[in-house]
């Protein structure tokens, strides 16, 4: 028997009854998101980011809530982008990237009254700021300004000549420049570079002094095949200074925070290589020695819970100092994600631990604040008393209609484990309906009680959807994610279809009645599942999937690390057989369920070749298949692609399930 576990009551902004009417694709068009924010120093005010749709664009504005409670206010209007909001030491004024002019520069905004003005002109724009602790002089994250593989003109260039394997990435292309520290004066606003051209810095800090930065970067020349960036530091002048290295992990470092503390803060993994199961570690360095905080607790220590309820600044590893000795952190933690402090002294504590998402984190004046999401959109929550207080519900208000309560619930699994899943009821209401099983990506990463928009829109058509954190999800302690190490499609597909066995036996669907779909390497499961299990499913839908493994290898912006995660090896010319063996195209010919592949032709993570073997193999046959490509979008087109083409995306979805199981 599975167990239902009752969720606390953190509601979305919206009742816990069901919803006043389904919701639809376009109604993606209304959707607000909270994303990152920042924390007065006197503790008494957030500034978040919000999200909306205007004329098939996406609009970011700033907005500003008491710590205390009250009203939210707009304090930036521009038909712009404006994001990562950082406030003076004073309190007084508040940087701020925006594109209102053309590329992203960074604005200042007088806080008291009056209008922002541009502080820098990089050619390239820039992608984040920082206050220096006096408050004179700002630390910026901008392109070098030199052109790594261009031959030619660089408006009309002749050609590009590579050498690097890491010479794209997925979201931004080509890599042609990489981004570097540079260092700009308040009043004269003229950027000096600090960090010379030859590395990408992929995250920067200043000391408490203001003299030093600390920043991430790997400087090996090897690199140029793969980076495992770790911690060094420059004087905070621009000069003829080499970098010293501050911290070295036997993996990679992610992210860093230094001032108001001594010691500077880090957050990396501890396992060589990186792999994708490792535990995201908090250490501490003075320079000279480094320690992790919280050893032995088996924490990952960020949200690997993801989906269309965030923005793309959100997805990374965050850490904040509370005061100077004390640094805070998002913890997952099956399905959910935490805020919890890491004492210097080694004491460690949660600070709320509801059943809800956290993906992001600021403090100030000792006050702590997090974006959240428990059943539905994000918010913004005070942290106080080892509970979350609202601060705001324009995140999630925009929802309410379409609000059902979501179930949790674990499936028992024979091997003695259970898995945790969520149920979203077809119409909110019991009794048998057709049922999608999701699969989510990664796979070291996880599902949580916040449902994708595609997953309402299905439950609003009258479908049960189910989703779940089989065994190679994050969250559960490493073992459980290191479980599928170099076997996907073994115990992870074990766990799927246990999952999708128990809606049967609980009676919420009949065998013949069920679907699947899945994203990235939840299109890999799903296209695994059509081939491996011919006849579990009557339909399916697979988007950005990974199907040919060799093709994966040669292609991905990632490939050597995906060929090893998913296979155990990786050098495929002496391991033709495994690549073939864990490649999905190698047994989709068995498939007979229609199949939907939804693909982002500017994905470099799941190339477009990867949906094309599959479609070639299947429409060759006769076989019910279909191919929607979907021009200039990335691999995570579901939660920062153009507004009209989610909405064509869910439409797709929801309707191949509707032609193809009913409803």
């Amino acid at each position: 028997m599975a167990t239902t576990i009752e969720k606390t009551d953190l509601k979305s902004g919206a009742a816990a009854k069901s919803a006043l009417r389904p919701f639809r694709a376009k109604d993606l068009l209304n959707q607000v998101v909270i994303q990152g924010l920042a924390v007065s120093p006197d503790g008494e005010s957030v500034v978040y980011v919000r999200r909306t749709v205007e004329d098939n664009k996406y609009a970011r504005r700033l907005w500003r809530v008491p710590f205390k409670g009250g009203r939210p206010e707009q304090i930036t209007s521009a038909k712009s982008n404006d994001t990562r909001p950082r406030f003076s030491p004073d309190g007084r004024k508040l940087l701020f990237i925006s594109d209102r002019t053309g590329k992203p520069q960074v604005w200042l905004m007088p806080l008291q009254g009056g209008e922002p003005r541009q502080l820098t002109d990089l050619p390239n724009g820039a992608g984040a700021a920082e206050w220096s602790p006096e408050g004179k002089r700002v630390l910026l994250l901008a392109g070098s300004g030199e052109k790594r593989f261009l031959v030619g003109k660089p408006d009309d260039p002749i050609a590009r000549r590579i050498r690097d394997y890491t010479w794209k990435i997925d979201g931004s292309g080509y890599r042609d420049e990489f981004t570097s520290v540079w260092i700009t004066d308040l009043e004269s606003g003229k950027p000096a570079r600090l960090t010379p051209a030859t590395y990408d810095v992929g995250g920067a800090s200043w000391s408490p002094d203001g003299k030093h930065i600390a920043f991430i970067a790997d400087l090996r020349p090897e690199a140029a095949l793969l980076e495992y960036p770790q911690l060094w530091s420059l004087p905070s002048r621009p000069g003829k200074d080499e970098p010293t290295q501050m911290a070295s992990l036997a993996g990679a470092v992610f992210n860093v925070a230094w001032a108001p503390a001594q010691q500077v803060a880090i957050l990396g993994t501890s396992e060589p290589h990186s792999p994708g199961w490792s535990n995201v570690d908090l250490c501490l360095t003075d320079g000279k020695t480094t320690r992790q905080l919280a050893a032995g607790r088996d924490l990952d220590i960020w949200n690997t819970t993801y989906g269309d309820f965030e923005d793309n600044e959100q997805f990374m590893a965050q850490l904040c100092w509370i005061d100077e000795h004390h640094v805070a952190g998002l913890v997952a933690h099956r399905g959910s994600s935490h805020p919890y402090s890491f004492g210097a002294d080694g004491s460690v504590k949660a600070l709320a631990e509801e059943d809800v998402v956290c993906n992001a984190i600021a403090a100030g004046g000792g006050r702590v604040a997090v974006v959240a999401s428990g059943d539905g959109p994000a918010d913004v929550y005070a942290v106080e008393g080892s509970k979350l207080r609202r601060l705001s519900d324009d995140g999630s208000k925009w929802f309410g209609p379409f609000h059902s309560p979501i179930e949790r619930v674990e499936v028992p699994h024979p091997d003695g484990h259970n898995i945790d899943a969520w149920l979203l009821r077809a119409r909110g209401e019991a009794g048998k309906a057709p049922l999608v099983v999701a699969v989510h990506g990664g796979p070291n990463l996880s599902y949580g009680p916040t449902p994708w928009l595609e997953m309402s829109a299905l439950a609003g058509a009258g479908f049960h959807v189910v989703w779940s954190n089989p065994r190679g999800s994050t969250g559960y302690g490493q073992a459980y994610a290191r479980a599928i190490a170099g076997l996907w499609g073994d115990k992870d597909a074990s766990d799927i279809m246990r999952v999708a066995n128990w809606a049967v036996e609980q009676g919420l669907t009949d065998r013949d009645r069920r679907g699947v779909f899945g994203l990235s390497y939840g299109g890999f499961m799903t296209n695994w599942l059509l081939g491996r299990h011919p006849g579990a499913f009557k339909a399916a839908v697979s988007e950005n999937p990974v199907t040919d493994m060799l093709a994966q290898f040669a292609s991905s912006d990632f490939g050597i690390q995906i060929g090893s995660g998913a296979i155990g090896v990786d050098q495929p010319w002496d391991h033709l057989a495994e690549y073939l063996e864990r490649s999905p195209y190698t047994k989709i010919h068995l498939n007979e369920a229609p199949l939907l592949l939804l693909q982002a032709e500017q994905d470099l993570r799941c190339p477009p070749g990867q949906s094309e073997v599959v479609f070639t193999i299947l429409r060759s046959l006769g076989r019910e298949v279909e191919m929607v490509r979907y021009p200039d979008e990335s691999h995570v087109m579901l939660m920062i692609g153009r507004p009209d083409r989610r909405v064509d995306r869910i439409e797709r979805i929801v309707g191949w399930f509707e032609k193809h199981l009913g409803s």
